[in-house]
């Protein structure tokens, strides 16, 4: 039989698992990719979930904040210390990694869909970062689908999003209380992604960071 819609995986199209109710939530699991997601009858609406962006209160004077693209940041400067064009995919209402960057000598851009949708990201980027915005994508396929062709050769696809601990262990997770929150990956799906993507996983840390590398040209 033939998923439907509502059944496949919005990463890799394989089929998807029930796993069950979890925070008033209801989630699939897909055996293929190890995604865990929300189904979309019970996504936010647009309006509704860019009035909860608007209640994060970040901004560059809020150390603890910033301190949260200290991982990303260290692996830039550890795999492309000299990247000149850098994306921050996902910068919210105040692009703080943008500044951060440009701070660092990168000439850098933020894309978001509700706060700066109008930004050209026509690539090629020398590197591409994404911190707490995985977690939000409805289809992350057709997300990553975007992203792989903004990325130069050799260039390195930083991801920071917390990595569901599996489909048993779900209860009381904090990470499904935000509404937002529709689509929650693994190092599995990573390993996935990279294959699916013609990219090369060089690190995760088992926790929260993924980085991923586009091949060189021959």
């Amino acid at each position: 039989m033939t998923p439907t819609n509502r059944q496949i995986c919005p990463l890799c199209r394989g089929p998807l698992d029930r796993v069950h109710r979890h925070a008033g939530r209801s989630l699939h699991h897909c055996n293929d990719c190890d995604l865990i997601c929300v189904p979309p009858t019970e996504h936010l609406d647009r309006q509704a979930e860019k009035s909860r962006y608007l209640f994060h209160e970040n901004s560059i004077e809020n150390a603890a904040y910033v301190a949260t693209f200290d991982g990303p940041l260290a692996m830039l400067a550890a795999h492309a210390p000299t990247a000149r064009r850098v994306l921050d995919y996902g910068s919210g209402p105040t692009p703080v990694l943008v500044e951060l960057l440009r701070r660092r000598g990168h000439d850098a851009v933020g894309f978001d869909p509700y706060f700066a949708s109008d930004t050209d990201i026509a690539g090629p980027f020398d590197a591409v970062i994404s911190v707490e915005t995985f977690e939000h994508f409805r289809d992350p396929r057709a997300e990553l689908e975007r992203l792989r062709t903004r990325l130069a050769p050799g260039a390195p696809l930083i991801v920071k999003t917390l990595f569901h601990p599996g489909p048993d262990a779900l209860e009381d997770w904090y990470y499904l209380r935000d509404k937002t929150h529709v689509a929650f990956y693994s190092p599995a799906t990573f390993e996935w992604i990279a294959e699916a993507f013609d990219l090369r996983l060089i690190h995760h840390d088992g926790h929260s960071l993924a980085c991923l590398i586009a091949p060189e040209i021959a």
